[in-house]
């Protein structure tokens, strides 16, 4: 009998433990995570350079770029493409430009 009892509270947990990794991997962070990585792999694509001199921090849904690039076009194109990433409600473009 106890082993059941031992059984069943080792289950419970471990689908309890399941729902918590479950809401982690699905939560706010996540989210802001990953549309941190999707503007990133999208600034590579568009300029190697670019992405290299731009930090990329996404809060809540709010994109924040900060480092230097090149001209106003590389500074107008990567809020452009934060901007177009499903799940950003607003850019603080606090990007540089240093020739």
């Amino acid at each position: 009998m106890s082993k059941i009892v031992a059984l069943v509270a080792l289950l419970i947990c471990i689908l309890n433990g399941c729902q918590t990794i479950r809401d982690k991997a699905s939560g706010p962070e996540f989210e802001d995570a990953k549309m941190t990585a999707i503007i990133k792999a999208q600034l590579a694509r568009d300029d190697q350079s670019t992405v290299q001199a731009v930090t990329v921090d996404v809060d809540d849904g709010v994109a924040k770029l900060k480092g230097t690039v090149n001209s106003a076009q590389k500074k107008a194109k990567a809020e452009e493409i934060a901007r177009k990433v499903d799940g950003v409600k607003n850019v603080v473009n606090n990007l540089e430009v240093k020739p």
